[in-house]
């Protein structure tokens, strides 16, 4: 070699040696450190020996080294990895590469890669734990490329009903477009938003989601998680609310509400009853002062009874009115509360009718409430048992379908036992006998099974790497966990390993150090609270969930343990551990400033390889506000059923899918009892007999209607029964299905008397069409006396001999016999509000090109019209702006011509607008006329009536390229 290649050779960084034939010939300093060889002689005699030179090499690296060998001998490069051995004898694990020179020689270039090794396999253990954060989370998590998922895990295909992961699907089919914009516009990554979403099967969820950008791969991260229930809830609560104001409202039971015996609300049933207009009339009144001296003390009493939780009886008392009268009223007190304070509610009913007097429901009531609870508490009981079976269906999945290699071995090495997993790996039979093997014929050399050996004895237990040889002498990389199996005299008896090929698991540091990042942004972008303790119950982590949820700092959770935050664990020795243990629990947390938090999730206990626990990870997610909704509803859901049950006019009660009433509000049994004569016992048909009352002259079949809300259809209708009076009553009918599971279904029915409104509404209709004849008649008139105008100007024409005067004239009959036109229109019709105006423009301008016929000249009227229908308002301008334009065609356009053309259109727009056209063949307007200026007054009347219509006038003419002349109106149609 050169001087000069002697000088590259020794300033490259890593060990560099030039082979000639299987003898080093020259290497670099840095090969001497890293081998351990001097400057002056190789380590080794034959570079490529592969059993006592510089490597050390596995039975299946044997042929592979080989291999490169003959491939670099026919003068091409290759690389491999293996182990190499230093002079000293110590191993480590490197990297070569061999590259042919032209004189023969080979240039061999070897790296250390220990230290990459070690930092490759810690990245495959975090993946794994961050894998195992990521399947065990209670939120969906995708990896979006711009709007394409690039990956996901089994939670967020679960919620949007995918069986598989959605990979490829563009998340823009899966959500609402404007939520996403909205999620997309917050600033903060970790904001929150409620997104609509659309399951594979059509249904529609809300989600709750935040996004936030990996910058290592520059791809988005989006987690959600399903609200949808939640969401239910608040509308129901909304919805309960409103209807409780509304019955309140317009109850004409009086009810109000005191506190400190004050009157604070009265609805306007009580000034009725009162005779009063204002509530403010017995605002802030002392409660008893409105009643009868004699009734004053009972009724303190009563109140002193209620605040201390009892329920007084009903009463009746006389009660003061505007009018310094009594009234009669019947009362109840019950306790309530206004204003977030504690308050008596009281309802008065008017005694001087006896109709609207309250009966007691409170057996029924409970009995509703009761079978509600259980029916919820049956359905619960099923997801349960459900999710039991599921979960019990998914470990035995797992232990079936188990890749590891499970093996037994008797004390002298022979095979005692094998899983299905080991005889497919290894390519043994499961039929075979195992004693006829060892433990020797399943590792690649007698060294590695004494190294394995000799650990046992050392420690009682051997894990990590080893060469593994199949039956069929393939050699492969595995991870192999042996332990001695001992009796309790402490005799070892076998030993059992646990192995699995690890051939594929090897990737690329690349890779793992990006899904490394990945999981880590999984974890501390996660709504969750998320945190770790260690076997003192300390917490070593917490992720930015837990510490905003709870507002701890990092300081202060260093100095608390799991007894401080959560609530109800063991205090002796770590059965903490197992209580904190399970998938699915509710547990309340305290946060720093001290408030309880209701917290819904699970915790996992970590292990070392000697069983013992180590470690608790734990997943929650605060559920306090959900819970306070549940409540809340449940409190408005009572209160509506006691406001139900005393309606004075609602009929409501549930049909099951055998046409049988199986339960009704009071209302119910008193008006079908008392005023039709039924009674809807236990095993009867409900349409049968109410058939029985159906008023036949109106009736339409209305019946029917019931059998198609049974099968999932809501239904509004208006039913006509007959009393046993004879009377003719109406029933306005809401019918809604109600779904039971268990392919049960029932409909709720709820039903109002309209037989006063029914009544009003036939007069109305009586009175509009009087109106409608009285209407016609004045258009007609007004036709008429138009008509009587024209004719009068017409006879002033014959008395007449100037021709500018006869043209005036002429003029001014034209214009009137156009609004004439419109009123004749009008009173042939019944709808005033929209004129059929392309039928009246057909006779309007035949009625001009009679009155404007030249004998000298013969012009065609060409009509393009659309169907447009115009108001009043509208068609008279129109009217009279199309007689101006037309007429002025026939006067001017055509001076000196035989022949011509106008054409009159009426079209819609796009826009929903209408262009009004007149145009002509002819000589077009005169050079220099402007429209604007001209003082004509068909011209001024043409601009004043488009302005009147909000409208657009353009004008063109021959000076413009064209023939002829042309005025376009564009307006738009009023409502």
């Amino acid at each position: 070699m050169t001087k000069t290649d002697l000088q590259l050779l020794e300033a490259c960084p890593e060990a560099m040696i030039l082979v000639q034939g299987k003898k080093p010939v020259a290497w670099n300093s840095q090969a001497c450190r890293m081998l351990d060889w001097s400057s002056k002689k190789p380590g080794v005699k034959n570079f490529w020996d592969t059993q006592e030179g510089l490597w050390s090499l596995a039975g299946d690296e044997v042929g592979l080294f080989q291999s490169k060998h003959e491939r670099v001998l026919q003068g091409r490069a290759a690389k491999m990895r293996c182990v190499a051995r230093r002079l000293t004898g110590s191993m480590f694990d490197a990297e070569w590469k061999a590259v042919p020179m032209e004189d023969g020689r080979i240039m061999v270039q070897i790296r250390d890669i220990s230290e990459r090794t070690v930092y490759e396999q810690v990245i495959r253990d975090s993946e794994q734990r961050f894998r195992s954060l990521a399947r065990h989370a209670m939120e969906g998590i995708a990896f979006l490329d711009g709007t394409e998922i690039v990956d996901a895990n089994e939670q967020f295909a679960i919620l949007f009903g995918w069986k598989e992961l959605p990979v490829g699907q563009d998340i823009m089919d899966l959500v609402n477009t404007r939520d996403w914009q909205r999620l997309g516009a917050r600033k903060f990554a970790r904001s929150r938003v409620e997104l609509q979403g659309t399951t594979q099967q059509g249904a529609i969820i809300h989600l709750e989601a935040t996004k936030s950008t990996d910058t290592t791969t520059n791809q988005t991260v989006l987690m959600v998680y399903d609200i949808t229930e939640r969401k239910r809830t608040e509308l129901d609560l909304l919805q309960t609310k409103e209807r409780f104001r509304m019955l309140v409202e317009t109850s004409p039971i009086g009810l109000l509400l005191m506190v400190d015996g004050k009157v604070k609300y009265s609805n306007p049933g009580v000034l009725d009853l009162m005779g009063l207009r204002l509530e403010d009339e017995v605002y802030d009144e002392e409660f008893v002062s409105l009643f009868h001296e004699d009734d004053q003390a009972v009724l303190q009493e009563d109140i002193r009874r209620v605040q201390e939780g009892e329920r007084p009886p009903y009463r009746e008392v006389r009660m003061k009115s505007g009018t310094d009268d009594m009234v009669e009223v019947g009362i109840r007190m019950t306790l309530s509360f206004h204003d977030r304070s504690a308050a008596v509610q009281v309802t008065l009913s008017d005694l001087r009718t006896r109709v609207a007097l309250v009966r007691e429901q409170m057996r029924a009531t409970l009995a509703e409430e009761a079978n509600h609870l259980l029916k919820e508490e049956i359905k619960r009981h099923k997801a349960t048992q459900k999710l039991l079976a599921d979960t019990e269906r998914l470990n035995r999945s797992i232990i079936e379908s188990s890749i590891d290699m499970i093996v037994a071995f008797e004390p002298d090495g022979s095979l005692a036992q094998y899983n299905h997993a080991f005889a497919v790996e290894f390519g043994l039979d499961m039929g075979e006998d195992p004693s006829t093997y060892t433990f020797l014929d399943f590792v690649s050399t007698k060294t590695e099974a004494e190294r394995v050996r000799g650990s046992l004895l050392e420690d009682r237990n051997f894990s990590g790497e080893t060469v593994g040889r199949r039956r069929n002498g393939e050699v492969f990389p595995m991870h192999l966990t042996v332990a001695l199996l001992q009796n309790e005299e402490e005799g070892t008896f076998g030993a059992m390993a646990v192995g699995r090929d690890i051939t594929e698991a090897k990737l690329s540091r690349e890779v793992l150090e990006a899904s490394e990042a990945r999981y880590r942004a999984i974890l501390e972008g996660a709504n969750d609270a998320i945190f770790t303790l260690d076997d003192q119950g300390f917490f070593t982590y917490t992720n930015p969930s837990f510490n905003e949820l709870l507002g701890y700092s990092e300081v202060e959770l260093s100095k608390r343990t799991v007894h401080d935050v959560v609530q109800g664990l063991p205090s002796r020795g770590k059965k903490w551990m197992k209580a904190l243990e399970g998938s699915r629990e509710e547990r309340k947390f305290i946060a720093a400033n001290g408030e309880t938090l209701t917290m819904l999730g699970g915790a996992s206990i970590q292990h070392n390889e000697q069983g013992k626990p180590t470690n608790v990870r734990g997943i929650f997610l605060d559920i306090t506000d959900m819970r306070l909704h549940e409540a809340r509803a449940r409190t408005q859901s009572a209160k509506l059923e006691s406001i139900f049950d005393s309606t004075e006019n609602m009929i409501m009660f549930t049909m099951d899918g055998a046409d049988h009433v199986n339960a009704f509000n009071k209302n119910f049994k008193e008006i079908f009892e008392y005023d039709f004569g039924l009674t809807f016992d236990s095993g009867r048909s409900f349409i049968e007999d109410i058939s029985r009352v159906v008023d036949e002259e109106p009736y339409q079949g209305q019946l029917r209607l019931f059998l198609r809300a049974m099968e999932g259809k809501p239904q509004q209708f208006e039913l006509p029964l007959k009393t046993i009076h004879g009377d003719s009553r109406w029933y306005q009918v809401f019918l809604n299905p109600v779904s039971l599971g268990d392919d049960q279904r029932e409909i709720s029915c709820i039903a109002y008397d309209i037989t006063e409104r029914k009544e009003i509404d036939r007069a109305i209709r009586s009175a509009l069409k009087e109106k409608e004849v009285l209407l016609q008649e004045v258009h007609h008139r007004v036709k008429n006396n138009l008509q009587v105008i024209s004719s009068m100007l017409n006879l002033q024409k014959s008395f007449v001999k100037d021709p500018e005067t006869l043209n005036l004239l002429e003029e001014s009959t034209n214009r009137i016999a156009t609004m004439s036109f419109i009123h004749e229109s009008l009173y042939r019709n019944t709808d005033f509000a929209n004129i059929s105006f392309a039928e009246y423009l057909q006779r309007l301008s035949a009625n001009l090109i009679q009155s404007y016929s030249r004998s000298d000249c013969e012009v065609v009227l060409q009509t393009v019209f659309d169907e447009v229908y115009l108001s009043l308002e509208q068609a008279i301008p129109c009217g009279l702006i199309t007689n101006e334009l037309v007429s002025n065609a026939l006067k001017y356009a055509f001076p000196d011509q035989s022949q011509g053309v106008i054409t009159l259109r009426i079209q819609h727009t796009e826009g929903g607008g209408v262009e009004l056209e007149v145009s002509d063949e002819g000589v077009g307007l005169p050079k220099g006329m402007d429209f604007s200026k001209n003082d004509s007054l068909g011209v001024y009347l043409v601009q004043a009536l488009t302005e009147q219509i909000d409208g657009e006038l353009v004008v063109t003419s021959t000076d413009q390229g064209r023939k002829g002349c042309s005025f376009l109106v564009r307006f738009t149609p009023s409502t």
